[in-house]
């Protein structure tokens, strides 16, 4: 698996550089594009890819060795470095690989990168995953060949996945609802479902139904569902069902003061395997208050601004009146 991604797309901009892995000896899958590695405890290897600077310019590159995590879309992310690790981890991916985290590389020309891997010591079963990304820095810096007028918003990087096992043996799947609680990001307030799989595979095809009641009704005041989702091995999704929405009629919706249950019902690898989870939690006047301190809710707004052309008619019918008296 390579992969390019774009942040913030605002201007039509080439990419010139690419990554090109070297086959390993011990790769399970060979039709396969990304590294899959079957290793023996404590196995030392060196993996090997080429950076190619197809610019006039020479460049750097960052490079890490990220573990794999699950976004808030139900998306397998290779992106982040040294986040936090699920409690249940048992080995690290980031901390089995040494490498040199920036390389140089000169213009129209290619340079191996060497990645060297220590398996864990201790038998394991399933999958560590994790991508080997690599970013060319000063992107957003260097846009002095860009038309006049026009700033680089976009950051491009590749992604070369990286998976060792020490077998094949299927794994029985664990999902946990972990916490559930309000928050709030870009205008969108919502509500959280953190949910835990705890064990190192990929929970595949992933569909969740939330819903959310008071506690102890069955009244459903908030709902969402997706289909077609993954979690990574040993990773925390964070699934959002939206209270309110960032315009339009449902801007100002909030939960009020009181205590809620989320309510799961959660399939995976292709409906082989299904959970019903739930998670009480409680919505306070001190979280609302902060939370409408970031998004403000003008849901009274309407009635100050009916109010205050109440009085100014008031006023003006009473200027009139008197005026209309002392003219007699």
């Amino acid at each position: 698996m390579v992969t390019e991604n774009t942040v913030n797309a605002a201007a039509a901009t080439p990419v010139n550089y690419s990554i090109t892995p070297e086959p390993a000896s011990n790769q399970i899958d060979k039709n396969i594009s990304y590294y899959d590695l079957k290793v023996t405890p404590g196995q030392k290897e060196t993996i090997k890819f080429k950076i190619n600077n197809d610019d006039i310019n020479n460049h750097t590159y960052k490079v890490l060795v990220n573990r794999a995590t699950t976004d808030v879309n139900g998306v397998i992310d290779y992106n982040l470095h040294n986040i936090a690790p699920d409690s249940d981890l048992q080995d690290n991916i980031e901390k089995l690989a040494t490498y040199p985290q920036t390389v140089a590389v000169d213009a129209r020309s290619s340079k191996e990168v060497a990645i060297d891997l220590t398996a864990p010591k201790s038998e394991f079963t399933g999958e560590l995953l994790g991508g080997i990304f690599v970013e060319e820095n000063d992107q957003v810096a260097n846009d002095s060949k860009l038309p006049k007028g026009v700033s680089l918003k976009n950051k491009y990087n590749y992604v070369l996945g990286l998976q060792l096992q020490q077998n094949t043996a299927t794994i029985k799947p664990d999902l946990k609802l972990v916490k559930a609680f309000q928050a709030v990001k870009s205008g969108q307030v919502y509500v959280d479902a953190e949910m835990d799989n705890d064990v190192p595979t990929i929970e595949k095809n992933v569909t969740v139904d939330a819903k959310v009641t008071p506690k102890d009704s069955p009244k459903i005041i908030l709902k969402a569902d997706k289909a077609k989702m993954s979690m990574a091995p040993n990773s925390d999704f964070d699934y959002p069902v939206d209270v309110n929405s960032v315009t339009g009629a449902n801007k100002n919706k909030r939960l009020k003061p009181g205590t809620y249950t989320m309510d799961l019902s959660v399939k995976a690898n292709n409906n082989k395997n299904s959970w019903n989870l739930k998670r009480n939690f409680t919505v306070t006047s001190e979280q609302n208050a902060k939370l409408n301190k970031t998004v403000p809710n003008r849901s009274k707004d309407i009635w100050i601004i009916l109010g205050s052309i109440a009085i100014l008619i008031v006023i003006a019918g009473s200027v009139i009146l008197i005026y209309r008296k002392n003219k007699r």
